[in-house]
């Protein structure tokens, strides 16, 4: 009699689930059956690669045509070049990987315009370098490595370089890009050593030295005279172990401020001596406001010649402006005061980049200068577009006034891939 009442029991609460059931079907859309997707996750490739092609052309518009026929003749058209950057990546194991970047260009404008130029500046009409090759690792927790041509970036400023001494620049075409794409990469073993969260301490052996890239005879950049244009230039010294350099620095991370110090002994950019650097870079910020400074002595302990120096650099940056900036940085470099005024301002979702710089020479900018103006448009996540102004401004300083010709607009096509 017990079984029979749990019997009913059970089919009462049975029909009770069933009729509920019924009902939820009415009122979500009855029988559909729930899956589960399994997402399989991608296993990371060991072999990794991206970069860029560009076209990229340029207009002299301000040249006077050249005193005679032995000379190149500016005007015009000055570069048709296709261009592209290739990054590789290989990943040894979980803890180490090797990173490498291709350079490769060839300006057409020396074949269209033969006839224009009596003198191919030498690197300017092709190339093809491996700036960056490097194996990148981690030790332990506290400890990292990295061996081979790489780009170590020291200091606080975008547009002036007080204390980022360890790499050289690509100077052939002063002033027409960004500091950060022209920082040519040299052969270092950096060890980084984690203190804590917010400090590290780097140790830099400087295996090569490699000088920043000038102007060659046969650049609108350089001296018509050709001894001129080849006494610019100073050989690098050979990779002995006497002409090796050392680099220290410790680097702060701290709530609302940065703060590095340095130290570096190694030749400096194009001449034939050696100095020690000491140098510290500072960073705060404001409200709105990001203030920086940085300031650097370098002795004079290889050369009677040359005087020991302090460069130095004050600078803040507002970013009160909706989707935009403005930054301005003074330096005393060199016995020489310098400006750097920079405006950013994007449109339309971020797609599109308004940024004029301007840089000035001389206390009372009489020394020279530039101001380079230019858009940037995405045109989708492959393609992007860039157009803009460059005008140069003569005055004391030689060689500003030898350039001031070269005004030009620009424009470039990039894939992305």
């Amino acid at each position: 009699m017990l079984g029979f009442r749990y019997s009913i029991a059970i089919l009462a609460l049975g029909s009770i689930v069933l009729n509920a059931s019924d009902g939820f079907d009415d009122d979500f859309g009855g029988d559909e059956e729930i899956k589960i997707v399994e997402v399989k996750k991608e296993k990371p490739k060991d072999f990794t690669y991206y970069g860029d092609v560009s076209f990229l052309s340029s207009y002299n518009y301000a040249h006077k045509s050249p005193a005679n026929s032995n000379l190149n003749d500016f005007r015009g058209l000055s570069s048709a070049k296709i261009s592209s950057n290739i990054n590789l990546e290989y990943k040894i194991n979980d803890n180490y990987k090797i990173k490498s970047t291709l350079k490769v260009f060839k300006d057409f404008i020396y074949d269209i315009k033969s006839d224009d130029y009596n003198t191919v500046p030498k690197d300017y009409d092709q190339d093809i370098e491996i700036n960056e090759l490097y194996v990148q690792g981690k030790i332990n927790n506290k400890f990292d490595i990295t061996h081979g041509r790489q780009v170590v970036v020291w200091g606080k400023s975008d547009n002036i370089r007080i204390t980022d001494t360890l790499n050289s620049l690509d100077n052939t075409s002063p002033g027409m890009v960004d500091i950060k794409d022209l920082r040519l990469a040299r052969v270092m073993t950096k060890l980084d050593y984690f203190v804590n969260t917010q400090w590290s301490v780097n140790t830099i052996l400087l295996h090569e030295n490699r000088f920043s890239k000038l102007p060659q005879f046969g650049s609108d950049y350089a001296p018509a005279n050709e001894t001129m244009a080849n006494n610019m230039t100073v050989d690098e010294p050979n990779k002995s172990f006497e002409n090796r350099g050392i680099a220290l620095s410790a680097n702060g991370n701290l709530e609302g401020q940065d703060v590095s110090i340095y130290y570096a002994n190694q030749y400096v950019d194009n001449t034939e001596y050696r100095s020690n650097m000491l140098g510290l870079a500072y960073n705060k910020v404001l409200g709105s406001y990001l203030l920086k400074t940085e300031i650097a002595y370098f002795d004079n302990y290889d050369s009677d010649l040359i005087d020991s120096k302090i460069d130095s650099l004050i600078g803040a940056e507002y970013n009160g402006i909706s989707e935009g900036s403005i930054s301005l940085e003074i330096a005393n470099k060199d016995d020489e005061i310098q400006y750097a005024l920079r405006f950013t301002q994007s449109y339309i979702n971020n797609t599109l980049d308004f940024t004029t710089l301007y840089s000035g020479f001389g206390k009372d900018l009489k020394d020279g200068g530039f101001v380079r103006t230019w858009f940037d448009y995405a045109i989708d996540d492959k393609i992007s577009t860039n157009f803009g102004v460059m005008t140069y401004q003569g005055g004391d300083n030689a060689r500003f006034e030898m350039i001031k010709d070269n005004d030009r607009i620009f424009g470039s096509v990039k894939y992305n891939f």
